[in-house]
């Protein structure tokens, strides 16, 4: 009789974590859903995607529109995949090393007015692209920089690195100070000790900052459009290229395909980092 509480709820315990279970999985597969959808999309034929009811599995699946979408335009969606890599990974690179030396300079070295430009850094980030796309194009144009790779990087590492600095910092905040301070009795000076101490153990920080940086980039397409101009064509732009098509020349099935590949490099990135990226967003981006 005394146990037979315990047991109900035990089993109830049991129910609810079930229950739990099936709605993660639901929810998943809805989310996934459209995913599924595009990606079978790009296996199927021109007949086979109009077909009504549409089929859950393709019935003849094949890679030709991974193929015509590389073939056409001339093979220029090789080209904009090309770009989209140089101006992710520049943008990257700067962001990364711009970020960590910022973020290590707020955190640990003594700066006249410290909170105020970290304030003012931080007041960038409420200042949406929009207002400031006008002056900035005018800007870039009185520079001669329109339509070239440096002015896409320029803007790309303006508009990303307050928020890494931010993220940088309280990862830095986060490591004690007493490391610092027995590598200076050992004789260390400030450059070593950033480089064996700090930078290593804010290495989830920094991960997490490059993968937002990438992300961010990567899927950017008002920036790439406005200011990259024919030269340097992103990979975003020429799908939304290939949408722009007349009705009766519109090739879903290559578009389908461009968006998977689209996906791939952030994905494949993530899934790579994606211990790091979960450790640093705890412990870097909530102080």
């Amino acid at each position: 009789m005394t146990q037979t509480p315990k047991i109900s709820r035990r089993s109830q315990v049991t129910r609810g974590k079930t229950s739990i279970i099936i709605a993660n999985v639901l929810l998943a597969l809805i989310f996934l859903m459209p995913l599924y959808w595009t990606f079978i999309s790009s296996l199927k034929d021109k007949v086979e995607i109009y077909a009504a009811p549409p089929t859950l599995v393709p019935q003849a699946a094949s890679w030709d529109n991974y193929v015509r979408l590389f073939t056409t335009l001339n093979g220029a969606m090789v080209g904009y995949l090309r770009n989209s890599l140089v101006v992710d990974g520049c943008t990257i690179v700067a962001v990364a090393v711009i970020s960590t030396l910022a973020g290590f300079a707020f955190s640990r070295l003594e700066l006249f007015a410290k909170k105020l430009w970290m304030a003012l850094i931080l007041f960038t980030m409420m200042v949406p692209f929009q207002a400031l796309m006008v002056p900035l194009y005018n800007t870039m144009s009185q520079l001669k920089l329109l339509n070239s790779l440096a002015c896409m990087v320029l803007i790309y590492t303006t508009y990303q690195t307050p928020f890494c600095v931010y993220m940088m910092k309280n990862s830095f905040d986060m490591i004690p100070k007493a490391m610092q301070e027995a590598a200076h009795l050992d004789g260390a000076g400030s450059f070593d000790i950033f480089r064996r101490i700090y930078l290593p153990l804010a290495m989830p920080g920094l991960v997490t900052a490059i993968v937002y940086t990438a992300y961010t980039t990567w899927n950017d397409y008002l920036i790439a459009l406005t200011f990259g101009g024919t030269n340097w064509k992103t990979f975003n732009v020429g799908i939304a290229d290939l949408a722009l098509q007349p009705e009766s020349v519109l090739d879903w099935g290559a578009m389908t395909a461009g968006s998977i590949v689209s996906l791939l490099p952030i994905m494949i990135l993530f899934l790579c980092l994606q211990k790091y990226f979960v450790k640093g967003m705890m412990s870097g981006a909530v102080k």
